[in-house]
C-alpha cells in the first residue's frame, strides 16, 4: 500500500476545550512549563487516538515540534519592514495596518544585518542545547500575503486603484525575503522547494493574480536558483480553498513541484494541469458537517491522487469523539484505494509555542523567550 501523510494540527481553543479542562495551563511563561505541556498533550493524543499510532504513550523529549525557532508567527517579514504588533485576548499577533501612501518609500531590509536575524541565529543555539537539535518555522510568506499584514484588507482595492504602487511595495517586500530565503539557507540549510504562502490570493479575482502578483510569486520561485543555480522548484500553500479557479495562472509558475488546497478541489484536474503533487487541506467546517458528505469528497480526492492530507485548524467544536469518526472514514477510503495512512499531529500550537497572549505578554510586549 503506498503511503498517504496525513498532518493534524489543533487550534488553541481546542486543547483549552478538551485537555485544559483538566491540566489547566501554566499561569508563567517558561521552558518548563512549555516541555510539560508539549509531553503532556502527547500522552492526551495517545490515549484519544492511539489506534491510529497519534501520540506517544511515554514521550521523551529531544528534537520534534518543540525544537522548532519560530519568531512573530507569520509576521517575520512584516516586522522587519516597520509593522508593529500587539497582543490580544486570544491567540496571536495582531499588526497594526498602515495605509499604502505611508508606504512609499520603503526600503528592503537585510535581515543577515538585523537584531531579528541575531535573534533567530541565538534561539537556534538555545534550542540545540536543549534538545540536540532544532528546526524552524520560520515564514517566507509570498508578497500578497505580507502586503495584507502590512496594509490589511485595503491591499485589494489598492491592487485595483493605484498598482504602480502596489507593485513597489511588492518588491520591496520580495527584495526583504530574497534576503530572508539567504539567511534561512545559511542558518538552517536549504529550503527545497521554494514555500509560496497565498492564504490572501484566494480573495482576489485570478485575472487580478495573474496580472498582478503572480509575476513577483514566479520570481520568489526563483530564490533557489539565484543563490545555487538549482532549477525552480515552488511549494504554493494556496489555503483551504478550492484552487480550480486558479489553475490557469498557477500553470504558468515555473517548475511548480506541489500545490496545497481544499480537498474539494478537482485533484485530478489539477495534478493534470500543474503536474505537481497535490496537498488536500481538510477545513474545520468540513470535519464538523454531514461526515456522508465529508466521506464522499474525500474518497474522489484519494481517488483522483493526493499525495498527503492536512487537517488543520482543528477547532473546539470537533469533540474527540468525532474526530475518531473522521479518522475511521480516512482509514476506510485509503483501504479502499490501496493507500496507508500514516498520522502525524503537532501537540503545539505556533502561537503557544510564543506565549503569544495578552495573559502572558503584559502591557511592555513580548517577554519570552
Amino acid at each position: 500500500m503506498r503511503p498517504l501523510p496525513v498532518s493534524l494540527y489543533f487550534m488553541p481553543e481546542w486543547w483549552s476545550r478538551h485537555y485544559h479542562c483538566a491540566c489547566p495551563r501554566a499561569t508563567e511563561p517558561s521552558q518548563a512549563a512549555l516541555d510539560s505541556m508539549y509531553l503532556g498533550r502527547l500522552r492526551y493524543l495517545f490515549r484519544q487516538f492511539g489506534e491510529w499510532g497519534i501520540g506517544k504513550e511515554n514521550p521523551v523529549l529531544g528534537g520534534g515540534q518543540i525544537a522548532t525557532v519560530l519568531r512573530h508567527g507569520y509576521d517575520t517579514v512584516p516586522i522587519l519592514l516597520g509593522t508593529a504588533l500587539e497582543y490580544g485576548d486570544a491567540w496571536g499577533f495582531f499588526p497594526r495596518f498602515r495605509p499604502i501612501e505611508e508606504l512609499r518609500n520603503l526600503a528592503p531590509v537585510d535581515i543577515g544585518n538585523h537584531p531579528e536575524g541575531e535573534w533567530i541565529v541565538a534561539e537556534k543555539r538555545r534550542l540545540e542545547s536543549l534538545y540536540g537539535r532544532a528546526t524552524h518555522c520560520l515564514d517566507l510568506g509570498s508578497v500578497v500575503n505580507h502586503a495584507f499584514r502590512m496594509v490589511g484588507q485595503d491591499i485589494y482595492a489598492d491592487m485595483i486603484g493605484c498598482p504602480e504602487e502596489v507593485r513597489d511595495l511588492f518588491e520591496c517586500i520580495l527584495q526583504t525575503m530574497r534576503w530572508f530565503f539567504a539567511f534561512l539557507d545559511r542558518v538552517f540549510g536549504g529550503m527545497d522547494p521554494v514555500p509560496v504562502s497565498n492564504c490572501n490570493v484566494t480573495l482576489m479575482r485570478p485575472a487580478l493574480y495573474q496580472e498582478l502578483a503572480l509575476p513577483f510569486d514566479a520570481r520568489q520561485n526563483r530564490f533557489a536558483t539565484d543563490l545555487t543555480g538549482a532549477p525552480p522548484r515552488a511549494a504554493v500553500h494556496h489555503c483551504d480553498v478550492p484552487v480550480d479557479p486558479f489553475l490557469e495562472a498557477y500553470s504558468q509558475m515555473p517548475g511548480l513541484a506541489s500545490m496545497q488546497a481544499s480537498f474539494r478541489s478537482d485533484v485530478a484536474l489539477a495534478k493534470r494541469r500543474l503536474a505537481c503533487n497535490f496537498s488536500a487541506m481538510i477545513s474545520p467546517p468540513a470535519l464538523n458537517a454531514d461526515l456522508d458528505e465529508f466521506d464522499v469528497h474525500l474518497q474522489k480526492a484519494i481517488a483522483d491522487g493526493v499525495d498527503d492530507l492536512a487537517i488543520w485548524n482543528v477547532d473546539s467544536a470537533t469533540e474527540p469523539a468525532r474526530l475518531r469518526q473522521v479518522l475511521s472514514i480516512i482509514d476506510g477510503a485509503c483501504q479502499h484505494y490501496d493507500r496507508a495512512p500514516e498520522y502525524d499531529p503537532m501537540p503545539l500550537c505556533w502561537e503557544e509555542m510564543q506565549w503569544a497572549h495578552g495573559a502572558y505578554q503584559g502591557a511592555q510586549g513580548c517577554s519570552y523567550p
